[in-house]
């Protein structure tokens, strides 16, 4: 599956989305698509940004699209009249989120040991990452200097597990489970 093949199938669950008011959390609302992607200029400028060049899924995505067209939903399930809008957007975009997303970096550093834990035994050899890119909330991209590889983790506090093997399978878990 590409990634143009995840974009259109999660666009079509998106049209079939029902609000969930019996759950805590931010959702995607009804309707949703996808922004158009960035130039490959741009990319390039965020590479510079970043410090290290994207993996090839990466840039892909990033030329593909961007984010979604709708704020993420939140409905108190003990009071349904309670309804949250998060301004925050279901990817992070850089470079204005740059800075806001630097949270994340600073938690694997603290917990540098459990994320190389989880990286080896997914069968990455860490000592060729060069890099990690907040992809959503506690979601991270790690850059390995081999730009096929794209594996995702989730990061919270010393809680780190894979989310992804790659970021095909980070988008389909992430996309297409609603």
């Amino acid at each position: 599956m590409t990634i143009k093949d995840i974009k259109y199938k999660a666009e079509k669950k998106f049209k079939r989305i029902k609000i969930r008011d019996d759950v805590w959390g931010f959702q995607v609302q009804s309707n949703a698509k996808f922004l158009k992607g960035i130039s490959r200029k741009k990319i390039d400028e965020l590479q510079t940004l970043f410090g290290f060049d994207f993996p090839w899924e990466y840039k892909e995505m990033l030329l593909i699209f961007s984010n979604i067209d709708t704020h993420l939903i939140s409905i108190n399930p003990d009071d349904e009249t309670d309804i949250e809008y998060d301004r925050e957007n279901l990817f992070y975009e850089y470079p204005e989120d740059y800075e806001k997303s630097r949270w994340i970096i600073d938690e694997i550093n603290e917990n540098k040991s459990i994320a190389e834990l989880v990286l080896t035994e997914a069968g990455f050899d860490i000592s060729k990452i060069v890099g990690y890119i907040p992809m959503h909330n506690h979601r991270v991209l790690v850059v390995f200097e081999d730009k096929y590889l794209s594996p995702v983790i989730s990061a919270w506090g010393a809680d780190i597990i894979m989310f992804g093997n790659n970021l095909k399978e980070y988008l389909k878990n992430e996309l297409l489970r609603f």
